[in-house]
């Protein structure tokens, strides 16, 4: 009886405690953020902003912001939007989609590509391979690959 009552205890104690401990999606949330911010890309919790009413995400799933600026040699690169639409990728200005960008998961909805940056939105889900889609895919828009530049 003296043992249950320690164990009951002790469970009463450690209870709240565990309960406060970080889930394993919200350690790898932490994870992705913390080695973005050491690659040097900028993570922001908003959504994407001024998609025109042709292009409307294909979910309704909340999305984070993870950009980069652009190297010098690459700024005045035509401004270009590309959303996952319900049809699948769709660019604002009517021209093909890049590869890269057609191959991503379904965890990427909208790329922006402007004469400043490269922002990527996504819903931070999916794991350590959509992680890395998103590092190769800011990668590209740096080096001016995703539209020729």
């Amino acid at each position: 009886m003296v043992y249950l009552i320690i164990f009951i205890t002790i469970a009463a104690a450690l209870g709240p405690l565990l309960s406060v401990l970080p889930s394993k999606h919200q350690r790898a949330v932490a994870d992705f953020r913390e080695r973005a911010r050491r690659a040097g890309i900028l993570v922001q919790l908003r959504e994407p902003k001024n998609i025109p009413a042709r292009l409307q995400r294909g979910s309704d799933e909340p999305l984070v912001c993870y950009s980069r600026r652009l190297k010098p040699a690459i700024s005045g690169v035509e401004p270009e939007l590309w959303v996952r639409s319900q049809l699948g990728w769709e660019s604002r200005s009517g021209e093909s989609v890049p590869p890269a960008i057609i191959a991503l998961t379904e965890h990427i909805d909208v790329i922006l590509l402007s004469d400043e940056d490269i922002q990527v939105f996504w819903d931070e889900k999916g794991g350590e391979a959509v992680f890395i889609q998103v590092d190769r895919l800011i990668e590209l828009g740096i080096k001016g690959a995703l539209t020729g530049a």
